[in-house]
């Protein structure tokens, strides 16, 4: 017991120095510095923010884009055309080749009746043969 007292006396001598007592401030700082900001993180309370609108707009877009496809499918021009279609919101782009311009302006009719299709907006370009 009397080496317990000892070894506190001690102890207690050493953390007197205001250079010890910084440090001793320091650490229980360091301690509970994480333990009091781990509260910050909690959503309890949190209003719960609704997914960005592009999302939908991006499934509406495939949407559209598939019902394309399935018209130019359905109207036999898919299989001599080389088409890629870009849609935004409801307008589509169409780009790619075609053998002639009757096969580009008849794509471009069976889009046009696409529901959903605002406006289309030909890139396409009649391939070359050499």
């Amino acid at each position: 017991m009397h080496i317990l007292k000892f070894s506190y006396f001690a102890l207690k001598k050493i953390m007197v120095t205001p250079a010890n007592r910084f440090a001793s401030l320091l650490a229980i700082a360091a301690l509970t510095l994480p333990v009091i900001l781990s509260g910050c993180n909690s959503a309890q309370g949190m209003p719960v923010i609704a997914p960005p609108a592009t999302v939908d707009a991006t499934a509406d877009d495939a949407m559209l884009t598939a019902k394309i496809k399935i018209a130019l499918m359905a109207g036999g021009a898919s299989s001599d055309l080389d088409i890629r279609i870009r849609t935004q919101k409801d307008e589509v782009m169409l780009s790619g080749f075609a053998d002639s311009q009757a096969q580009i302006d008849r794509s471009i009719k069976m889009v046009k009746r696409v529901e959903g299709v605002r406006r289309v907006i030909n890139r396409m370009s009649i391939r070359r043969f050499t």
